[in-house]
């Protein structure tokens, strides 16, 4: 479903953006996480967007929230969903991190293990939930985003959205803006992650680079405000081959 006029996933010039990449990650609409990389890559635009979450988000329905660290995209990515449990107030994080294929570690037994990522599930307590919920709320998550920005996929930044009350909301935290260094989910994030995968080294502020013109992994930009992804998040339908 598109939010605006424009598609704003466009090849900047001079600056190695591929429209081939973003349509590619604009393809298809997303039903939630997945551990199959063609659907994810198809569906990506989709999924940090939230469009599944916020066609879903009603006020009897259950609280569900999406975090997304992006680290570049073709090196590391980190994805959180969290879905409230309403018979014990607590709730379930799946926690996903999607690096770079280190060929001298691929299974040959599994060659696409890397490409789904390291995935863990951890259950959250009510206190811990709360908790969870309340860094979220100093971190400014439902207030929106105050500017529109323009996030480059080789870039560092968190989005997070959700239904929180009947709400659907949307929020984005660039690197090294303040909001990026001041936000309270990080940390305790980290600490329910899971995974076992430490969140990389941050280059120093204004020293990331534009991605080579021959980078060979899919390169946009994304133009997101408080109504979340400006322009067409997908392209066609829901991804429908097998495979969750």
């Amino acid at each position: 479903m598109g939010q605006g006029d424009a598609m704003t996933l466009t090849a900047a010039k001079g600056l190695g953006w591929t429209l081939a990449g973003a349509l590619l990650a604009a393809g298809c609409a997303s039903s939630g996480p997945t551990d199959n990389p063609a659907a994810r890559r198809m569906s990506w635009i989709s999924y940090v967007s939230g469009d599944d979450l916020r066609s879903a988000c009603r006020s009897d329905g259950p609280e569900r929230y999406r975090l997304v660290f992006n680290a570049d995209y073709n090196q590391h990515v980190r994805t959180y969903d969290l879905t409230a449990d309403p018979a014990d107030g607590g709730a379930v994080l799946e926690a996903r991190v999607i690096q770079a294929t280190d060929l001298a570690r691929m299974d040959a037994s599994d060659p696409l293990a890397n490409l789904r990522g390291v995935t863990a599930q951890t259950k959250l307590t009510a206190p811990q939930f709360l908790a969870f919920i309340a860094s979220l709320t100093e971190s400014g998550a439902f207030d929106g985003v105050p500017d529109r920005l323009r996030l480059r996929s080789n870039g560092i930044y968190w989005l997070v959205n959700g239904c929180h009350g009947g709400r659907w909301f949307f929020s984005a935290y660039p690197y090294p803006d303040h909001r990026f260094v001041d936000v309270r989910f990080a940390e305790p994030l980290a600490a329910l992650d899971g995974t076992g995968v430490p969140f990389p080294t941050l280059p120093a502020p204004g020293t990331q680079s534009d991605p080579p013109r021959d980078d060979p992994g899919a390169t946009f930009q994304l133009d997101v405000d408080a109504n979340g992804v400006i322009g067409p998040t997908h392209l066609f339908g829901p991804w429908t081959l097998a495979g969750r």
